[in-house]
């Protein structure tokens, strides 16, 4: 079995939209999901199973940040 060390080293190697994914997974089986309000859970329910089912296009932050520079820039 791999230490919490190495899962998160593994798991840094994996795309951003990938670790975007793990990260919500693991949010979601936080005890505290309470002091989430009843929209957000729903829009995160929404968005997590669009993602499962390959329903969103998923862009790199590093792609979004280009755009935003070139909006910037222009």
């Amino acid at each position: 079995m791999q230490t919490p060390a190495e899962v998160v080293a593994n798991v840094l190697e994996f795309p951003e939209s990938d670790r975007t994914w793990i990260v919500s997974k693991i949010l979601g089986s936080m005890e505290k999901q309470a002091e989430i309000s009843p929209a957000w859970r729903k829009e995160i329910a929404e968005r997590v199973a669009a993602y499962e089912a390959g329903e969103t296009e998923n862009v790199s932050s590093e792609e979004v940040h280009r755009d935003i520079q070139k909006i910037l820039s222009s």
